[in-house]
């Protein structure tokens, strides 16, 4: 139930990056707008390449790559492997950021990006890069907090066997008792 819920979300996480990357096309195009003065604009960009502009004008690459790695996301989170929540719910975050730049790049041949953090030198992002961000960061939660899971559901185990070690050699006097 609750991947019906995250794929419903990530859905809907699609079509707000592409209504709002519409808007910013058709808005942002006549000027930047000042969210907070020299701190945060919305800023009309074009980004042929990845994160920083690296990669520019690798279209069918990116493309490929892209789907290649989407493709594998959406196994992976098909596949019923995926059964705790917050792992379930990264990949779905993961998918809506990546399909929502996939779109572009297919439709466009570039990324529409608009979020333009001017306190810091940073690169303009979009919505779908912050799914993306967001997702890949609690991906490694998820993931960290599994593996805590494992060892000490490990460590609970061996100390179970140890007890029942102990509790045995005492009921029967030990490994030389005849």
């Amino acid at each position: 139930m609750f991947q019906l819920i995250s794929t419903i979300i990530a859905v809907v996480l699609v079509a707000v990056d592409q209504i709002i990357k519409n808007w910013a096309a058709e808005t942002l195009i006549k000027g930047d707008i000042a969210v907070i003065e020299n701190v945060l604009y919305l800023k009309y960009a074009e980004n042929t390449g990845v994160a920083f502009s690296m990669f520019s004008d690798n279209r069918w690459i990116l493309i490929g790559v892209t789907s290649i790695m989407l493709i594998a996301v959406l196994a992976f989170f098909l596949s019923g492997k995926v059964t705790e929540k917050l792992e379930i719910f990264s990949l779905s975050l993961l998918l809506s950021g990546g399909v929502g730049n996939l779109i572009d790049r297919i439709s466009l041949g570039y990324v529409i990006d608009y979020i333009d953090v001017r306190i810091i030198n940073f690169a303009i992002f979009n919505f779908a890069d912050i799914c993306i961000c967001i997702g890949a960061f609690l991906l490694c939660v998820a993931v960290y907090l599994s593996d805590k899971k494992e060892k000490e559901e490990k460590i609970a185990k061996e100390n179970a066997l140890k007890e029942i070690d102990s509790d045995l050699e005492k009921l029967f006097g030990g490994e030389n008792n005849e």
